[in-house]
């Protein structure tokens, strides 16, 4: 008696199993070029901010990006004084913004 014969199994591809070192692509909901124009966590439009809170978060976001543009610099990144006062800076700036968004949620709140 024969066995019919089992049609052939293509073989199993390696070439799209996940491995350890794969790094998975990430797509960024918003970039630097568009933080301008939304608040820090990105759900609030700049529109819909209160005059002074929408000038200072302009102003802070401009801050912000102009830093960070200058910590990226070859020629801050090789001095050590030059990278650390930025980033003083940045941290400072950093901590207004927090402050300024917990005043304007409580603002709100208030009302």
């Amino acid at each position: 008696m024969d066995r019919p014969r089992a049609s052939a199994q293509p073989a199993a591809s390696t070439s799209r199993v996940p491995t350890v070192r794969s790094s998975p692509v990430i797509k960024r909901s918003i970039s630097a070029a568009t933080a301008g124009t939304h608040s820090q966590t990105g759900s609030v439009p700049i529109d819909h901010i209160q005059e002074p809170n929408k000038q200072a978060l302009s102003h802070n976001l401009q801050i912000k990006n102009a830093l960070t543009e200058l910590l990226s610099d070859v020629r801050t990144k090789g001095s050590d004084q030059g990278s650390r006062c930025l980033q003083n800076i940045l941290m400072e700036n950093e901590r207004e913004m927090r402050e300024n968004r917990r005043k304007s949620l409580s603002g709100r709140d208030a009302k």
